[in-house]
């Protein structure tokens, strides 16, 4: 008995979500891991310049990404920093 299109379809569709599933968890995992680390690493003095350096720096990304706001004029766009 030869299987149809559909119950392959379903079949595929099945392990595709088994799979997905299976790796959200397994990120999920590695994340926690690592928060943990993170945490532990906050107690140590010598880690704390590590954590707050790292956070000055996604600051500053983050700056650099929404720093400059346009103005609309009626001829063109003109960047401003405020």
């Amino acid at each position: 008995m030869e299987i149809g299109k559909k119950e392959k379809l379903a079949e595929a569709w099945k392990e595709y979500k088994k799979s997905k599933q299976n790796a959200k968890r397994d990120i999920s995992l590695g994340k926690g891991k690592k928060q943990k680390e993170c945490a532990s690493d906050l107690n140590d003095p010598n880690k704390q310049n590590d954590f707050f350096r790292i956070a000055k720096q996604t600051l500053k990304e983050r700056q650099d990404i929404m720093g400059v706001k346009h103005i609309i004029k009626t001829t063109a766009w003109i960047p401003a920093k405020f």
